[in-house]
């Protein structure tokens, strides 16, 4: 049994379809919970169907509207959705002890059961650190954060929740307080959050579980399958656009033209 968290708006519907098809097939029992406030009901009951027929697992859909109505945002990221990773520990059932959030545009490509099932060390959080961790653009982003270029970055693509720890140690209201006073020094939003606040309580776990993917980059299939179980495709344009022009999109349509 696996409990999974997406947060995703219309724009991201169907790249998140693929994402847990492509989980579905490596990974059973799967329990997906889905954080939202622009999905329609028509939306919503598709994919539910989608998650059932193709994955073989169930949705749990969260209205969360009321949460987030006035976070920076930006061009690419139009929607408070991108926030809504930041809820699960306090609007989930009480009785979930941990679940794994993914970004929609992502594909799992192996068994995600011994990173869902490792022990949390007394941490709030398992991640895998930024892979460009040390390039200029996020060192510059950690000093306006107030972060030092030694302090480690996280990639918030892929999460797992420790939910009791981590509820336990921030509050609600610690996030809230924390976007009004650093509302103008957030770049990465969700991601500056979480790297503020857990500095001193995260797991960080090895790069095949999430494994930031650019288009320029030329990954073939025997290197994918070796080296990596999350492939994650962080930079623009997204491998579902026309306007793609990377090499990386041929495990994207492999999942897509399968879901």
């Amino acid at each position: 049994m696996m409990n999974i968290l997406i947060s995703v708006c219309e724009a991201f519907l169907s790249p998140a379809k693929v994402m847990l098809y492509s989980l579905s097939r490596y990974n059973d029992g799967l329990t997906v919970y889905l954080i939202y406030s622009s999905l329609t009901e028509e939306q919503i009951d598709s994919l539910s169907e989608f998650v059932h027929r193709q994955c073989n697992g169930k949705l749990i859909a969260i209205y969360a509207g009321k949460y987030f109505t006035d976070v920076p945002l930006s061009e690419q990221y139009g929607k408070p959705e991108l926030y809504y990773r930041l809820l699960a520990p306090y609007i989930l059932p009480i009785e979930l002890e941990r679940i794994l959030y993914l970004d929609a545009d992502i594909i799992v490509n192996g068994s995600l059961a011994e990173f869902y099932t490792q022990s949390f060390d007394g941490e709030y959080v398992a991640v895998v650190k930024d892979r460009f961790d040390f390039c200029d653009e996020v060192v510059a982003q950690k000093k306006k954060l107030g972060l030092t270029e030694e302090d480690v970055y996280f990639n918030s693509g892929v999460i797992l929740f420790n939910l009791e720890e981590f509820r336990k140690n921030i509050s609600l209201n610690t996030i809230f307080d924390f976007i009004k006073e650093n509302r103008d020094r957030l770049f990465y939003f969700d991601q500056d959050i979480l790297n503020c606040l857990l500095l001193h309580h995260k797991k960080l776990c090895d790069q095949k579980y999430n494994f930031q993917a650019y288009p320029f980059e030329e990954l073939n299939m025997e290197e994918i399958e070796a080296n990596t179980i999350v492939l994650h495709y962080t930079d623009v344009p997204k491998p579902w656009k026309p306007v793609y022009n990377g090499r990386l999109d041929f495990l994207y349509w492999s999942n897509a033209l399968r879901a």
